[in-house]
């Protein structure tokens, strides 16, 4: 009578425990916020992205030659085709001593010999199987995906994309070129990126307005199109066109060469590009430090002026440069034999169409010049520190 009060009061006293327990979880205690935080926590913890293996299982029934279950091990190889006959293999893989029971086996494919990424770039795949020494059996199996792997066919989400079809895309959002065409196109309104062999083209589509936000680094030349309208002078309409324009600057300093005053060289192609256009380039030339009192960079000299060049005829071609305040211009030939100078400031920095070595000029070579005319030569200026800036814009 005794034990059995005990068990009595044992079972009584697991009830209320229990029943205090599930009290607290109803009433959202301390407890049941703990237990359900972790369960939550358990649950909604994001898997971290794993790489799918280019590995799959192949299982298989052999019998032998009367039509019997096999019992035992058997060598099997296993090869993968892009034709249902003939072709080479685009992966080859053996399987030592596969335990085969009442005919069933199975294998992992791509385990023991990987297989190369690029096979299944291949559609359809078919397997050949060879067993111990026996000649591959035929026909070969065509592989399927399963169900549900052929949802990769229109990926909801993607972090990287090795292999972009041309004329895919995003629907409704982006597409990419097609016909082979490097191209990205951007929708409702057109916006595209295209590459070719001529370089990068950036295009707003039917808003026709590229914005940029932020700054803008451009390492070489930047190239505007500049509106051109040609008229008629007879009350007829103008007929307009556009031509590039370079918005470009390129400097020339040449420093004081002490007693033997040389023409540092202007890059000619940079000045045919610049000058010799429809609408020529603006050069202007100065000195800096040219003497003790004038030392840390401010420049002194003249300019903007406009400087027109023609092209290259029998050898030579001729120039014109035009100072502001409506001057008349002043005009000369490159490489005619007779050094002429386009612009001099203060008789100690020279924009010359001539060749100066230790100062001796001439004009037989195609190209033009800055000299710094230092001031041994010209007595005005002797700081050795004194340099030339010719600046060229477009």
């Amino acid at each position: 009578m005794k034990q059995r009060r005990i068990e009595s009061f044992l079972m009584l006293a697991v009830l209320l425990i229990v029943n205090f327990f599930i009290l607290l979880w109803l009433q959202g205690g301390p407890f049941a916020t703990a237990w359900a935080t972790e369960l939550s926590a358990a649950v909604s913890a994001p898997q971290a992205a794993v790489t799918i293996p280019h590995t799959f299982s192949y299982q298989g029934t052999l019998r032998d030659a009367n039509g019997d279950l096999i019992n035992g091990t058997v060598n099997l190889t296993l090869k993968l085709y892009a034709a249902v006959t003939g072709g080479s293999a685009l992966h080859t893989e053996s399987f030592a001593n596969v335990n085969v029971r009442t005919g069933l086996f199975s294998v992992v494919v791509g385990d023991a010999t990987p297989i190369a990424p690029t096979v299944f770039d291949n559609y359809p795949l078919y397997l050949g199987l060879s067993v111990n020494s026996d000649p591959e059996m035929l026909p070969r199996q065509r592989l399927h995906p399963v169900p549900y792997a052929m949802q990769a066919n229109s990926a909801q989400t993607a972090g990287t994309a090795n292999n972009l079809a041309a004329g895919g895309g995003v629907p409704n959002l982006v597409t990419l070129g097609a016909a082979g065409a490097s191209e990205i196109g951007f929708a409702p309104n057109g916006g595209k990126i295209t590459n070719s062999a001529s370089g990068l083209t950036l295009s707003g589509g039917t808003n026709n307005v590229v914005t940029i936000a932020g700054d803008l680094t451009v390492n070489g030349n930047w190239n505007a199109g500049a509106i051109h309208d040609i008229g008629d002078s007879n009350g007829g309409a103008n007929q307009r066109s556009t031509y590039p324009v370079n918005i470009s600057r390129y400097v020339v300093e040449a420093p004081d060469n002490g007693s033997s005053p040389d023409t540092v060289p202007v890059d000619n192609a940079l000045l045919t590009q610049f000058c010799q256009d429809e609408d020529g380039c603006q050069v202007s030339l100065y000195m800096r430090n040219w003497d003790s009192a004038h030392e840390g960079g401010l420049l002194a000299g003249a300019g903007p002026f406009r400087l027109s060049l023609a092209a290259e005829v029998n050898g030579k071609r001729q120039w014109a440069i035009y100072e502001p305040m409506g001057s008349a211009p002043t005009l000369g030939f490159d490489k005619d034999g007779s050094v002429g100078h386009l612009m001099n400031v203060y008789n100690s920095c020279f924009f010359t169409d001539g060749e100066h070595n230790n100062a001796q000029g001439s004009d037989g070579a195609l190209g033009f010049g800055l000299l710094n005319w230092f001031g041994a030569f010209n007595g005005a200026y002797d700081s050795v520190n004194m340099t030339c800036v010719l600046i060229i814009e477009d």
